[in-house]
């Protein structure tokens, strides 16, 4: 019956006649605007209304009338709700000895009601006049124009939710993205029909032991172990790719790519999409095309020159998005994380089997690794491109996502060393306000451009903070410092906190939110919130706020000389 369901909203909400007329006419500014409006009737009398129109539905104000009589304002399936386990002051921030950062603190724990949110039942019972996707239970959104879940941003919200206590909010997020995997086989890049196309980064089993770490809660892992694993099927089944050795003809080891398989414009971007493809002439092409944009999507940087021709005539232009060519660092990274977190998952409940299957993926993950992203002359983990058949060797912050993942051998202690020399040659630990995406910055996409983005900073930070070598968890406090500094300072003049950040502010004081790319920045913001507050349960109990109130070029000082210092020491 789903699938049915499922079957007649596409045919509204993710390709069809009337989707082509509403944004062919450009009735709204935002393409997601009308892919978030709700039915009034069911979708066969509306198809069959909108047929009747014939050659008027060519008429914008006939068009817009249709639209009005058919469709609902977005956001009203969505109801604000007041989480149950919010409280004022959870006890977990009295670690947090600077009683600015405190307060700064409680402002963030606070913004977890404004953006908590419900699905209607009536989308339960009538799931055939919405685009959004029904799941039970409460969840954190990201903010701005997404109402919505979203895959990987709610892994950055729950452990925000952790630090704040509010385990029955966290609990519920990841029951949500469960119940995904139970009723669509995966987990969808956000909570919309027509996201039902692609995935996001697969992180929802490191949710579950962030979850556990904190609760210990090992009923509800033995509860959510058999959707891990379907979910980690699903990638094995359809994002898995044999590695064959060119001598012996054997299989070594699987990689994984983002391959959507979509044909048709993105339909939260679908005027975007078909100025993409204006100039090409056959279907096939513009389908491929199609096809690898969804896929950069899919990926969570939508979009970036990593996607991109590195090099020759169409040389990081859009149009020459390459994503099926690329095998990228960190999703290869994310999976081998999940396949060791499997394995310990299976070794608590028992299930010895499963530990050595696990067990044994998570060790030709690490040969992967080593084989196909492993630099050794520049000592650093690159994308690997399958056209040229060589490292993509250009600096994206993704590359030392291994780092975090601890893709890597448990007795080199060496490679961490090697990661952070990467860094540091490559100029950009010499920023003030942050770890940039790439070093891109005539690009206006907007994983590059001039923009530090809070997922990607967090893990850098964890990857040297994790390794328990003193020099490197220096290191990393230096850089959650200036992270944590750079967002305060922002959310002192601005009140709010973004999705991104801009670092290329060089001397000058001013914080800023980052931009470029399809859409206006936004605020909110989940992820940056969750960011903060587990970085302050991480270093609260040693930081000030006092350094929010030293210049720009005084900071840089600081940072330059902490810099220099820990170099010497190398």
């Amino acid at each position: 019956m789903l699938y049915y369901v499922i079957s007649l909203l596409s045919q509204i909400y993710c390709d069809g006649p009337i989707l082509q007329a509403v944004q062919d006419s450009r009735l709204y500014p935002d393409s997601k605007y009308f892919v978030d409006m709700p039915l009034k009737v069911d979708p066969v009398r509306t198809l069959r209304d909108f047929y009747a129109l014939g050659e008027r539905a060519q008429d914008v104000n006939v068009l817009k009338e249709f639209v009005d009589n058919h469709f609902e304002e977005p956001g009203h399936e969505l109801i604000e709700v007041y989480p149950e386990d919010w409280v004022p002051f959870p006890t977990s921030f009295q670690k947090i000895e600077d009683y600015r950062l405190r307060r700064w603190a409680l402002h963030l724990h606070r913004i977890w009601r404004d953006l908590c949110r419900r699905v209607k039942d009536d989308v339960r019972q009538h799931q055939e006049l919405y685009s959004l996707l029904y799941v039970p239970h409460s969840f954190v959104i990201p903010g701005g124009r997404f109402r919505e879940f979203y895959y990987w941003d709610s892994f950055w919200i729950v452990k925000g939710l952790l630090f704040s206590e509010m385990f029955d909010t966290a609990r519920g997020m990841i029951l949500n993205l469960a119940y995904m995997v139970n009723h669509h086989g995966f987990i969808p890049n956000g909570g919309r029909v027509y996201y039902l196309s692609r995935s996001q980064p697969p992180l929802l089993t490191p949710m579950v032991y962030e979850y556990f770490l904190a609760t210990g809660d090992l009923d509800f892992v033995q509860y959510v172990l058999p959707l891990l694993e379907k979910e980690h099927n699903f990638w094995v089944t359809h994002r898995a790719v044999p590695y064959i050795d060119e001598d012996t003809g054997l299989e070594l080891f699987q990689f994984f790519q983002y391959k959507a398989t979509l044909k048709t414009p993105r339909p939260e971007s679908y005027r975007e999409d078909m100025e993409l493809v204006k100039d090409l002439k056959t279907e096939e092409e513009k389908q491929r095309l199609w096809s690898e944009v969804a896929s950069a999507a899919e990926t969570g940087w939508d979009f970036s020159t990593r996607w991109f021709a590195q090099d020759g005539e169409h040389r990081h232009d859009m149009k020459s998005i390459k994503t099926w060519s690329i095998v990228p660092v960190d999703l290869n990274a994310y999976l081998c994380i999940n396949m060791r977190i499997l394995s310990s998952f299976f070794e608590i409940s028992g299930d010895f089997k499963k530990v050595k299957i696990y067990s044994q993926q998570y060790e030709k993950m690490k040969q992967e690794m080593k084989k196909l992203h492993w630099n050794e002359t520049d000592g650093i983990w690159y994308d690997y491109d399958l056209e040229q058949k060589r490292h993509s060797n250009t600096y994206y912050v993704s590359n030392a996502v291994p780092l975090y993942s601890k893709c890597f051998d448990d007795e080199d202690d060496v490679t961490p060393h090697r990661v952070y020399d990467y860094l540091k040659r490559e100029g950009v630990l010499n920023f003030t306000k942050g770890i940039p995406t790439s070093l891109a910055f005539s690009s206006e996409q907007q994983w590059d451009k001039d923009n530090a983005w809070p997922p990607m900073v967090h893990m850098i930070i964890e990857g040297f903070r994790t390794t328990g070598d003193p020099k490197l968890m220096a290191a990393a406090e230096a850089m959650a410092t200036q992270w944590l500094v750079v967002n305060y300072k922002s959310y002192l003049t601005t009140y709010a906190m973004f999705e991104k950040y801009n670092v290329s502010l060089l001397g000058n004081d001013e914080c800023s939110a980052g931009g470029g790319g399809e859409y206006e920045v936004q605020t909110g913001f989940g992820w940056s919130n969750g960011v903060i507050l587990d970085l302050l349960n991480s270093y609260g109990d040693k930081m000030s706020a006092s350094k929010a109130s030293i210049t720009g070029s005084t900071w840089f000082s600081i940072v330059a000389a902490i810099i220099f210092y820990m170099t010497l020491h190398f």
